[in-house]
């Protein structure tokens, strides 16, 4: 277990999320309205790639300021899920992280609206929803979690030793590539705090729990596969780890691949 954070890196997620709300709300306001006004005239696959790459360089962009780096640049509950069941966040922190990130989720689709008004509303707060013909409850999950796990597995990848210049950039390129290609049929939200506060503010409920529910499980599934290949600790929680890397090379080779492989 890790012992809790400070409230100021509860805060940062807080304020990361509703940043990446934020971002997120206003690209699909000037992508995917349906009178052809703004850029919502491009096809279908160009205006994904242009809410995608929004959504992507936010966390990149906020996984390298102060705030990002003191709470790990989480943004997302399924994320914090998979370190904590990963070693490297406690309970305590999971359960304040994921409430904080809801909290600024609403935050951020409040801020969208207070800034753009009707270009806000008319996305109907840039609630995330399947395409049509992929509606069905168990093909939006199925599409969530397969997506958040592959997100979750790169994530791993990167943070099983540091490497705080690329990994930012490297998820902000997986996210920008899923939700190009699946933003059409599921959605692409991948994050339960990325569709909570469009859910709550705009009172559109349709497949909540799918949008909720799906990552979460999909942090679990990835957690264990990765136990189950003898993957078993992370290195850091921190989507940007400079901070870890004097204390990381200051360790034996054998040292860290002792680190990598044992249980914990």
């Amino acid at each position: 277990m890790v012992r809790g954070r400070p409230l100021s890196s509860y805060l940062a997620e807080a304020l990361g999320a509703a940043w990446l709300v934020l971002a997120a709300l206003t690209a699909v306001a000037f992508t995917m309205r349906a009178d052809g006004v703004y850029l919502s005239s491009w096809p279908l696959l160009a205006r994904l790639a242009v809410v995608g790459a929004s959504v992507g360089g936010a966390v990149a962009i906020f996984s390298l300021t102060s705030p990002g780096k003191e709470s790990g640049a989480h943004l997302n509950p399924a994320i914090s899920l998979f370190m904590t069941l990963r070693g490297v966040l406690s309970v305590t922190d999971l359960i304040a992280y994921v409430a904080f990130q809801l909290a600024g989720s609403v935050l951020g689709v409040l801020l969208a609206r207070a800034l753009l008004g009707d270009r806000e509303t008319v996305v109907n707060d840039g609630l995330i929803q399947p395409g049509a013909g992929w509606d069905s409850p168990g093909v939006v999950v199925l599409g969530e979690l397969l997506s958040t796990a592959a997100l979750l597995w790169v994530l791993a990848a990167m943070t099983n030793r540091p490497r705080p210049r690329s990994t930012p950039w490297v998820l902000a390129v997986v996210i920008a590539v899923l939700i190009t290609f699946t933003g059409s049929r599921t959605g692409a939200s991948f994050n339960p705090a990325r569709n909570f506060g469009p859910h709550v503010v705009s009172g559109d409920y349709h497949l909540f729990w799918a949008y909720m529910l799906a990552p979460l499980a999909a942090a679990v599934v990835a957690a264990g596969a990765l136990a189950l290949l003898g993957v078993r600790r992370a290195w850091t929680h921190r989507v940007c780890c400079a901070d870890d890397i004097p204390r990381y090379h200051l360790l034996s080779p054998r040292s860290r691949r002792r680190l990598h492989s044992s249980p914990r």
